[in-house]
């Protein structure tokens, strides 16, 4: 109670102190008789232990408590809603209407793309979009249903933690749309998912539909194109190519992922990747013939560390 009435007290003082008459307040009350301030004013000892009975701490207990009650909020979050296992796939289908309905893993706070590609691996455009709008972004425009989606890909991001529905799409040429289901609340999220459909599309290009001709939904290709090799395949060296071809060998396959096309020979499985890259299934052979940008050019394939054997010279001569 006295600490109160101290308080009360030095609250008043401040008043005083900025009231624009409180100079000629304090000179009225000298003229009257006496220094009334400092009759009444508490003493510098009680005036310490009102300060700390309202604030029993340093400044540097103070920001320790901060920290502590963050960490403690930020741990409670997690307890409660721990983060989810990003995954980036590719999904197959033949065409709208057939096989599976596609499912897409969507998570409050993350944002989805969703893109779309025919059996080349070209962009398919999309026309229209429709979702709840609880699915799309904050920043999407008002006339935006599909959240700020470009020719071929949208973006999903849910407003609440378990949000369920389905998207319809509409895909440019293709009189059925196509339907995904979008899942919510799970402990896994889909950051990028590319559905790619057993057609050519309106941007595939010229003599590019005999190559789908191979696709065979082949696991591995669609990994290698995604970044993943096998763990259990042999890396080869690549001569004769660019930089940026990769070859490996798995069991009696030999698995090349480049930009240039495959002549000879002839794969067993081929997917090609929506930035342009294909990545084939082929015989273990040495060596294969690919174009690229108009040009044909032999790759030679051995382990690393090892330099490709030469082929004999068919006239038996001495080789140099």
């Amino acid at each position: 109670m006295r600490s109160n009435s101290v308080l009360i007290l030095l609250a008043a003082a401040a008043i005083l102190v900025l009231a624009p008459g409180a100079v000629a307040a304090g000179d009225v009350a000298r003229e009257g008789g006496g220094n009334v301030w400092s009759e009444r004013a508490a003493s510098d000892a009680e005036v310490a232990r009102a300060g700390r009975a309202a604030i029993p701490f340093t400044a540097e207990q103070i920001e320790a408590l901060g920290r502590l009650l963050q960490e403690t909020q930020g741990s409670a979050s997690l307890a409660a809603d721990p983060p989810p296992e990003g995954r980036i796939r590719q999904v197959r289908v033949g065409s709208p209407g057939e096989g599976a309905i596609p499912v897409i893993a969507v998570r409050k706070g993350y944002v989805t793309a969703v893109s779309f590609t025919d059996a080349t691996g070209a962009p398919w455009p999309i026309e229209d979009v429709l979702l709840d709008a609880r699915f799309v972004p904050g920043t999407a425009e008002a006339d935006d249903e599909a959240g700020g989606r470009s020719e071929h890909l949208f973006y999903l991001a849910p407003q609440s933690r378990a949000l369920h529905g389905n998207a319809v799409i509409k895909l440019r040429g293709l009189a059925e749309p196509l339907v995904a289901s979008l899942r919510g609340g799970g402990a896994d999220a889909d950051f990028r998912v590319e559905i790619r459909l057993g057609l050519p599309g309106p941007n595939a290009a010229p003599g590019s539909a005999t190559v789908a001709g191979f696709h065979a939904g082949d696991a591995v290709l669609l990994d290698l194109l995604g970044g993943i090799s096998p763990g259990n395949a042999e890396r080869l060296a690549v001569e004769g190519g660019s930089a940026d071809d990769r070859a490996w060998r798995l069991g009696g396959d030999l698995l090349l992922l480049t930009r240039a096309h495959l002549l000879s020979p002839g794969p067993w499985a081929a997917e090609r990747g929506a930035g342009g890259r294909w990545a084939y299934r082929l015989p273990d052979v040495p060596y294969a013939m690919v174009s690229l940008d108009g040009r044909e050019t032999r790759l030679a394939f051995h382990g690393e560390g090892t330099g490709p054997a030469l082929p004999e010279l068919e006239t038996g001569g001495e080789r140099r």
